[in-house]
């Protein structure tokens, strides 16, 4: 079910793990991106009020390189916003091939598992959503 969808990205809830996905379509700008970003937040805040542990699952393969504001955002307001904030306890991220593009998804991923490890905070990065679906259902 789609909650909503621009330009940038599109959102929707599959209800039947429950995960809150999102895949960018194009490549936004740094502030698009956190807006965007904070807005998903928002929906999973919802979201969650009605199901009990419900996934996120982000599909970065579209995204390209985040700005350097953006990877200080990272580890300064989101994953507080993401992880204390909004609760989620399963996240996951599917990469694309450029690893210079996904360095900071992968550096978020590690940042983030330290941080929030006592949470019980689970991330992985995936290479498609097979994959990560098949993670989620084991969580």
């Amino acid at each position: 079910m789609t909650l909503f969808e621009n330009e940038y990205v599109i959102c929707e809830l599959d209800e039947s793990l429950p995960v809150l996905k999102h895949r960018w379509k194009k490549v936004p700008a740094g502030k698009i991106f956190r807006e965007n970003l904070v807005q998903i937040q928002k929906v999973y805040l919802k979201q969650s009020h009605n199901y009990t542990n419900l996934a996120w699952l982000a599909d970065t393969q579209l995204l390209g390189e985040v700005d350097e504001a953006t990877e200080k955002w990272f580890s300064e307001v989101w994953d507080d916003l993401l992880f204390n904030e909004a609760g989620v306890k399963i996240h996951a991220v599917i990469l694309g091939e450029d690893l210079f593009e996904e360095y900071p998804m992968e550096k978020f991923k590690m940042d983030a598992e330290e941080k929030f490890k006592l949470l019980g905070v689970q991330l992985e990065v995936f290479s498609d959503e097979d994959e990560a679906y098949d993670w989620i259902r084991t969580r």
